[in-house]
């Protein structure tokens, strides 16, 4: 695009010099005859040398300028038809090239819009709180689904061939750095940072809900060894009142004991609450960051649309893409 534009502009100016000199000869043409049909009469009276301008008399010279005048209007006349045809020409092409670039301009909206709404940090907010509504392996769902949609994202960003990270085509330009690589650049950095913030936020996620599923089991298993120490201590009761052997209550209090320690160590793991507490405010701080993070970025990302849109009315009324060059500080 960039190269056959720069050739149109170059055969455009080629044009306007042919032109320019086509009509300053048409201009200097006629002093010129003149001057050189004075010249031969002249030569005729001062060297006696018989030219064929001698003789031509005031008839000649308005036939002369009959058909010079015709032919220079016939001529103008001709370039006027032929500069209208290539105006409407050049105008069809610079319409049929604006709408092809804002078919590709609209596209990349489309794809970063959907990139966007894959980032969604209120879903992970809300899996992280309804645990009393929903069961863990439903937040665990929701958290991978989430992830599932952050690998689509990834692929669709790079699918975008104008903001990935090579910018070869950049290389030789005389506007690098332009307004629009930098902006393009500032996209690609916001994106891939927020993707790696991103995914650390689920797995901080996965850990609390796992933690969360481990304390559940604790005190269902707490639970369960509550149940059996009353049932050993009703048997060791009914074993004192009956008299039975030294050897059965024995091992029924060692039973007891044994009980009694497993209800000590879920006891010992279990997670206070501040630790909990701290776990889903950590969580919950990177979630306000991150949502800070993709309003910036859906900021860059329309700042890079608006001047995709710019370009696309700069073809349609010029031909060309207006490059604006950034100065690297």
């Amino acid at each position: 695009m960039k190269k056959s534009k720069k050739i149109c502009i170059k055969k455009t100016s080629v044009h306007k010099k042919s032109l320019i000199f086509v009509i300053i000869m048409l201009i200097v043409a006629p002093a010129l005859i003149n001057g050189g049909l004075a010249a031969t009469d002249v030569l005729y009276n001062k060297l006696g040398i018989t030219l064929t301008a001698k003789g031509l008399d005031n008839e000649n010279w308005l036939d002369f300028w009959k058909y010079y005048l015709s032919t220079a209007i016939a001529f103008f006349g001709v370039y006027l038809v032929w500069d209208t045809a290539n105006k409407d020409r050049r105008s069809k092409d610079n319409k049929d090239d604006s709408i092809q670039y804002l078919n590709r301009v609209s596209q990349e909206e489309k794809t970063l819009v959907e990139v966007v709404q894959c980032f969604n940090t209120g879903i992970i907010y809300k899996a992280l709180n309804q645990l009393g509504e929903t069961t863990v392996q439903e937040c665990k769902a929701v958290l991978q689904d989430t992830r599932d949609k952050v690998d689509e994202a990834h692929i669709k960003f790079e699918m975008l061939t104008d903001i990935v990270d090579d910018y070869e085509r950049c290389g030789g330009c005389d506007y690098n750095p332009c307004a629009d690589r930098k902006t393009k650049e500032k996209v690609s950095g916001i994106f891939y940072d927020m993707e790696k913030r991103y995914i650390h936020l689920l797995n901080m996620g996965d850990d609390y809900l796992n933690k969360v599923a481990a304390e559940k089991r604790n005190l269902e298993m707490e639970g369960i060894q509550k149940q059996i120490r009353d049932n050993v201590k009703k048997q060791i009761s009914c074993l004192q009142k009956r008299g039975c052997s030294y050897e059965e209550l024995v091992q029924k209090q060692e039973e007891l004991s044994n009980v009694e320690r497993q209800i000590e160590e879920l006891n010992k793991a279990k997670m206070s609450w501040e630790e909990m507490e701290k776990l889903i405010g950590s969580a919950e701080q990177e979630i306000d960051s991150l949502a800070k993070e993709r309003a910036e970025f859906i900021g860059y990302c329309k700042s890079y649309m608006n001047l995709r849109k710019a370009h696309a009315r700069e073809l349609k009324n010029n031909g060309v893409i207006t490059y604006l060059k950034v100065e690297e500080k």
